[in-house]
């Protein structure tokens, strides 16, 4: 059933009655088999039917493949005892559980109590993404025109703060993604206040800056640059040490180390922090003659630290606490405005949607929380109904989901699945502290008090070799702590081998192929990690990468490729449980996006006659090609739709330009956009009004054979 190798301990742990469980468990390690040994557990040992649990996925696919694999599960187990009637019992409830994600179960909340929320239709429609994004476009561009008609004078201060005299984009975008990242909060609008109200420093303007939540973060900063800096002079003294010839330059080096120690050593104090900054100054480099290639080499690096810790001192202890503070509480004002138009967006955006009677996924969550928190007789309802909570990937929840889930929870009864490395989701607004508190507060069992909550730990990876297992570790020891990565990767952390693969007899190694794009050129090494410090910015860390350096890489890839299938690599084969040659299934390639990138890597493979398939379905979809027809399909059925319409009209399909599209709504604003194109023939010039009546003979053309033409 489970490929999970538990210690004595840990397989007592999970049995755990009346507690609540957190399981730390890495990559590799069988999270979601941890998930499906705890559920059988409660329907053999409790004897819990199985729609009595709640179990929480993060996607949809993971909630489908959860529920195939409690049911490979319990027919394992009927193997064993075929005439268990409550096992058998399970296979038919199985079909009403409650494995899904949490926004299926928030819509499940709230269909079920939509009386219980205020101007709610029980019929809503949740909205697609592009419908959602078209929306909020549209909104933001009619308010934007409604304070520029006003004149409205804290509108225009924003504009000035946040844009351009020829694009007030920037400001568009800021309102946007501001309000989208307020949804992740229990109450957006509360938050949004005290956030705010932080920069309200009125009557603390002469006080120590570095008090302020700005202040430590920016003295944190200068902290993590001196302790970088310092370290790798220290490296350049030790070069230097022990040579007559080279003694200057061991004096220089050492001044600049205790400067930055001392600078580093005042860093508990703003105003000292700014003054001793203000006041650094590094000796002039010593021209005596030494030819000696570790001098040039010293000289390189302290020029780098000087042109580094430079820039960070340039835009961090600029100025004193009074200075920072003023600075600090003049955004103030700035802020309450856009705050102001912030939560305009959300009333107007929220009242839009209502009219239409859709929703999105996060109106989901917060009706749910909503439903849940102020009528206690539902959520005691779900108290009673659920004897178990069981979360999967728990590093990955946000605050939202945390309220809700606890809001149904008994004391001591929510098991959690997750590994915080494994965080990759705080840009949709999960918040890994979630996990990370539990983790460091819940205690192991051979140091648990009756009242503590307990944590499993699994760290054992059953994927991967030794080998692999090793370079990770040692990757992750040296670039994950507390700061990047939300935890010390230690030996506590470090994947351990859990898989028994037999010895092969090839010679196995680990790779890195650095690309430079410059030369052209393709090096084959041995792991050389000061190689790897140097590139990793530009290999691993670019935004945006060029198409022609996207195409070397694919073109490098499929030719490893190849040159493993002609070299017979061996691969072991668990089902036939023997060594044997590679095939075309063994290999995949990972890419952190497929969008623009896949279809590169699928024709260099090609090109070298080799099969590949690449899942990219749902970015095909999402296309705007596809979703211009889907807009086209929608108003041949109801031309009065403004989003769809307005897509049509822009896209290849209309031709109209945005100013046009502007002149057309100001036919009426009042009315649906189909009503004003009609309204606009009367009013528009000629040739836009011959456009007009062009998409409109067109449009009604498609709308006829639709109603008499099959598909086909």
């Amino acid at each position: 059933m489970s490929k999970v190798n538990w210690t004595p301990e840990q397989q007592d742990a999970i049995y755990e009655k009346n507690l609540n469980i957190l399981v730390a468990a890495a990559a590799g390690s069988g999270k979601t088999a941890v998930l499906v040994e705890r559920i059988i557990q409660k329907i053999l040992q409790d004897k819990v039917d199985i729609d009595k649990l709640l179990v929480v996925t993060f996607t949809n696919s993971a909630a489908s493949e959860m529920r195939e694999r409690v049911l490979k599960a319990i027919y394992q187990k009927l193997e064993e005892t075929p005439e268990d009637e409550n096992l058998q019992r399970q296979i038919t409830l199985l079909n009403k559980a409650s494995i899904c994600t949490i926004d299926s179960f928030c819509l499940e909340v709230v269909r079920n109590h939509f009386y219980e929320l205020e101007n709610v239709s029980p019929n809503f429609r949740i909205a697609d993404t592009t419908e959602i994004e078209l929306l909020k476009q549209e909104v933001i561009e009619d308010i934007f025109e409604e304070k520029y008609e006003a004149e409205d004078s804290d509108f225009t201060k924003l504009i000035n703060v946040y844009t351009s005299y020829r694009d007030d984009t920037p400001l568009k975008d800021l309102v946007l993604k501001v309000h989208n990242y307020i949804q992740s909060n229990p109450f957006p609008q509360k938050w949004l206040t005290e956030k705010i109200e932080m920069f309200n420093l009125k009557d603390n303007l002469t006080d120590d800056f570095s008090r302020t939540p700005w202040g430590s973060i920016l003295l944190q900063e200068v902290e993590e640059e001196l302790v970088d800096d310092i370290t790798t002079l220290k490296k350049v003294e030790e070069s230097l040490a022990n040579n007559e010839e080279l003694d200057v330059f061991f004096q220089i080096i050492r001044s600049d180390i205790e400067q930055l120690e001392n600078l580093k050593a005042h860093l508990d104090n703003w105003d000292t922090a700014f003054e001793v900054a203000s006041n650094l100054e590094f000796i002039t480099w010593s021209r005596k003659k030494v030819e000696l290639e570790v001098k040039e080499r010293a000289k390189e690096i302290r020029d780098a630290v000087k042109k580094k810790l430079g820039k960070v001192l340039g835009k961090i202890l600029i100025c004193n606490s009074q200075e920072a503070n003023q600075d600090i509480y003049d955004m103030y004002g700035i802020l309450v405005k856009l705050q102001d138009l912030i939560l305009t967006f959300d009333t107007e955006f929220t009242k839009r949607k209502r009219e239409k009677n859709i929703v999105d996924f996060s109106d989901v969550e917060h009706f749910a929380l909503e439903i849940l928190l102020q009528k206690k007789e539902v959520a005691k309802k779900y108290q009673d109904k659920f004897e178990e909570i069981a979360i999967d990937e728990y590093q990955d929840s946000n605050l939202v989901q945390e309220y809700i889930l606890t809001s149904i929870a008994r004391d001591n009864n929510i098991f959690m699945v997750g590994d915080v490395k494994q965080s990759i989701y705080k840009f949709r607004q999960a918040m890994p502290e979630l996990f990370l508190t539990k983790y460091e507060t819940y205690a192991k069992k051979d140091h648990k008090k009756p009242e503590d909550d307990l944590k499993i730990q699994l760290f054992k990876n059953f994927r991967s070799k030794e080998k692999v297992l090793q370079f990770t570790n040692l990757i992750f020891e040296n670039i994950m702590g507390k700061t990047l990565g939300d935890i010390d990767y230690n030996q506590e952390e470090f994947l351990n081998l859990g898989a028994d693969y037999p010895e092969s007899k090839q010679n196995e190694k680990i790779e890195i192929h650095i690309i430079d794009p410059k030369s052209e050129i393709e090096e084959e090494k041995e792991p050389d990690f000061e190689a790897f410090e140097e590139k990793e910015e530009a290999i691993f860390l670019e935004e945006e990468e060029n198409i022609e350096d996207i195409e070397l890489e694919a073109k490098f890839v499929a030719n490893q490729i190849k040159q493993l299938l002609e070299s017979s690599y061996q691969v072991w084969d668990k089902k036939q449980e023997k060594y044997r040659d590679i095939q075309y299934k063994d290999i995949v390639v990972l890419l952190r996006s497929t969008r623009t990138t896949a279809p590169i890597y699928e024709q260099e493979i090609l090109k070298l006659q080799m099969p590949v398939f690449s899942d990219s379905s749902q970015e095909y979809l999402d296309s705007i090609e596809i979703q211009t027809i889907m807009s086209l399909l929608e108003i041949i059925d109801n031309p009065i739709q403004d989003i769809p319409l307005v897509a049509v009209m822009r896209s290849n399909i209309g031709k109209f330009t945005d100013d046009e599209l502007i002149q057309i709504r100001l036919a009426d604003k009042q009315d649906n956009f189909y009503t004003c194109l009609q309204k606009a023939q009367l009013s528009v010039e000629k040739d836009l009004r011959e456009k007009i009546k062009s998409f409109l003979e067109q449009l009604k053309r498609m709308a006829k054979r639709a109603r008499i033409s099959s598909v086909r």
